[in-house]
């Protein structure tokens, strides 16, 4: 399967990753805010937070979802 076909067009992503690596740091930050969500709720979530968490640079989040809405709507 191909990295973009990972990511169905129904999700919030602001671009499909092409490459596996991309895949793989949008699942990282998926994972991210997904477990901070758990532990601090959706209100104190923040993407500097998510950026941290799954190890990439803030610029990715942005890439890839937006905001952190975005990101919580493709969980």
């Amino acid at each position: 399967m191909s990295p973009v076909s990972k990511f169905g067009a129904s999700h919030s992503l602001r671009r499909l990753p092409v490459q596996e690596r991309s895949a793989a740091r949008v699942r990282r930050m998926l994972d991210a805010a997904a477990d901070l969500i758990e532990e601090v709720g959706y209100d104190r979530l923040s993407t500097t937070a998510i950026a941290q968490r799954a190890d990439v640079a803030i610029g990715s989040v942005y890439q890839f979802f937006g905001d952190k809405r975005s990101l919580a709507e493709a969980l």
